[in-house]
């Protein structure tokens, strides 16, 4: 197996399909937006929140990895908003996380054992060590979602 498919299995399993582990894809199955808003406390997260935090510092990594360094100090400042609560403002934050996760295989799929090898400038890791970040993100927040959903009694 070679980096890129330990890369590639590794995003598959924590978004799309865990064995073992829920994958992001999985804990998010079925939600609608009044489960995704729903809080254990006020200063808790909801797993809407957890979804657009997700969104958020994917398309910013996935800026810094084209050449385009964001202001990650901005990115995390303005990270855990409310969220509005209706189902189509939920169906969009999950369609766009999808799109990102999907971006992020088929841009994998196309690398080089050398882009591989890059350092991402804002980053300051091999591009391979902040995909697996990345991928290791995803899967600390599916268990964060889990626990949300049993909770409230999922």
């Amino acid at each position: 197996m070679t980096i890129k498919d330990l890369l590639l299995h590794h995003l598959d399993t924590t978004f799309v399909k865990g064995p073992g582990q829920p994958s992001i894809s999985v804990a998010l199955e079925g939600l609608g937006a009044t489960q995704a808003a729903w809080k254990a406390a006020s200063e808790r997260h909801s797993i809407w929140q957890i979804v657009q935090h997700l969104t958020r510092w994917k398309q910013a990594v996935w800026q810094d990895w084209h050449g385009s360094t964001p202001d990650y100090a901005a990115i995390d400042k303005g990270d855990w908003a409310e969220v509005s609560g209706t189902e189509a403002a939920w169906l969009a934050d999950l369609e766009a996380l999808q799109r990102i996760s999907h971006q992020y295989r088929t841009f994998v799929e196309g690398l080089t054992p050398e882009d591989l090898e890059r350092v991402v400038p804002g980053l300051g890791v091999p591009l391979a060590g902040s995909i697996m970040d990345m991928a290791t993100h995803d899967i600390y927040h599916a268990g964060q979602i889990r626990y949300v959903r049993a909770l409230q009694g999922a």
